[in-house]
């Protein structure tokens, strides 16, 4: 019974004192590359580079691991700058990841490297200039991977660099294409980052 009293306190002391857990929210722009897609893309737009923006937020502690949402919007995504087949074109992502990150005691709230990646929505659409013409608008599963680094100016600002891969897991039934439909492209972003 003392043992069982023991451990009991001990668990008890132990969670009484939570690890700190921060939120950290970094709305972020840049640019997206490498496109590639089967998709039906009349301007060939996809293999262009275009800028983005988005934003993240990230629960992390001292330890390595967090969770984080990130949201990324790319618009002109099938539009290049000689052509005009569309009247519009984007692309989106909404992706939940796991964070692996250095331990906060190696250096702070300094320059913290990290690794992401997770599972999530991928989405296309375009509105070509003859409406009804091989519209698009498709939905897949798709996988991020990517990375960077966190650094702190203030206790509470700072900013985000991130390096990161997105890619299409499902096919899209109907999808104007060649081939099985896919959507890939990298982006690279910078971000200030709001701790909380």
């Amino acid at each position: 019974m003392r043992s069982l009293l023991t451990i009991t306190a001990v668990v008890l002391a132990c969670s009484a004192a939570p690890a700190r857990a921060d939120w950290l929210i970094a709305p972020f722009f840049g640019f997206t590359f490498k496109g590639e897609t089967s998709l039906l893309d009349l301007e060939n737009g996809a293999t262009k580079v275009h800028w983005n923006f988005g934003g993240s937020a990230t629960l992390i502690g001292r330890g390595p691991l967090g969770v984080e949402g990130i949201f990324l919007y790319v618009p002109h995504f099938f539009e290049s700058d000689q052509a005009s087949a569309l009247n519009s074109s984007l692309t989106y992502a909404l992706m939940g990841n796991v964070v692996l990150a250095t331990p906060l005691k190696w250096n702070e709230y300094g320059l913290r490297p990290y690794v992401s990646g997770g599972l999530g929505l991928m989405h296309a659409s375009q509105q070509p200039l003859i409406a009804n013409t091989f519209p698009l608008n498709e939905n897949f599963l798709g996988y991020n991977v990517g990375g960077g680094a966190v650094g702190f100016l203030t206790d509470r600002t700072g900013l985000r660099f991130d390096l990161r891969y997105y890619n299409s897991l499902t096919q899209s039934e109907g999808a104007p294409s060649f081939g099985a439909p896919r959507l890939r492209y990298w982006t690279a972003s910078v971000g200030v980052v709001l701790k909380y």
